[in-house]
């Protein structure tokens, strides 16, 4: 039993590592299993920032060696993600599980929505303009940084839009910047919940070796030259993923009333 809880996890942090280096969404992989495998809620919301963590930090280092990171746009794009993600990680102690739910719910099915619609055409489309930074991006970059110290679902499918829709990153870059954004706006969080005693350190340092490796692996196929068809055919499965198993958690009530 021992044996299957350890490699489940590690398994776990691999796809997750993996995902979210070539898209987003890992937590979605990687939340529900902590959870199947008897982890208490609060405890498994604050372990899965840790592969994220790790992950990111190891993408960011693998996109830095390729020279793929754009440092000057990150000096403008990490302070107001930084900003948001404090506000982001206060606001989320004061949610009770109800209104999270609800949240969690129609974050999923925003970005289901604009993955059939902007996603989709950026990812199929090669940039042809050069990259850009606009001040409505820094703001945008600011609304997404509370997304990502609130919750981090899906919050890397709108770092992605933003750095390819509103500043004209090509895929590989904009995943370079991705990385490196996740990283910082994780680490607020990770030290608010770990300050409260949520974080399973054993079981999320068993992850992040799984992370690292899907991060490593990810950042390395990014640059294939079919990465953009993969990776909206990825986004779809992650996303579909997260709406089955809302669905089933949600109608847990409904399901026990009709069998009794």
């Amino acid at each position: 039993m021992d044996v299957l809880y350890w490699s489940a996890l590690v398994a776990t942090g691999l796809a997750a590592g993996l995902i979210n280096t070539l898209a987003s969404s890992g937590s979605a992989v990687s939340l529900p299993v902590l959870v199947m495998l008897n982890i208490p809620e609060v405890a498994a919301n604050a372990t899965n920032r840790l592969p994220v963590l790790i992950g990111g930090m190891m993408a960011t280092w693998s996109f830095h060696r390729e020279r793929q990171v754009d440092w000057h746009a990150s000096a403008r794009l990490l302070p107001p993600a930084i900003a948001g993600s404090l506000i982001g990680a206060l606001a989320a102690e004061h949610v009770d599980d109800r209104r999270m739910g609800l949240l969690i719910t129609g974050a999923v099915l925003i970005a289901l929505l604009m993955l059939f619609t902007k996603v989709k055409q950026a990812l199929s489309q090669i940039q042809q303009r050069p990259p850009q930074v606009k001040p409505f991006a820094l703001f945008l970059m600011f609304l997404i940084g509370l997304w990502l110290g609130f919750m981090v679902l899906d919050g890397a499918t709108y770092v992605l839009l933003v750095l390819m829709l509103g500043c004209h990153y090509a895929l590989p870059q904009a995943n370079a910047l991705k990385a490196l954004i996740l990283v910082v706006t994780t680490i607020v969080p990770v030290a608010m919940f770990s300050a409260a005693g949520d974080i399973l350190w054993t079981e999320g340092a068993v992850m992040s070796v799984g992370s690292i490796a899907g991060a490593h692996l990810g950042a390395r196929f990014s640059n294939h030259v079919r990465a953009r068809e993969w990776i909206f055919r990825l986004l779809v499965a992650v996303i579909l993923l997260e709406l089955g198993h809302l669905a089933w958690h949600y109608t847990a009530p409904l399901r026990a009333g009709l069998a009794s």
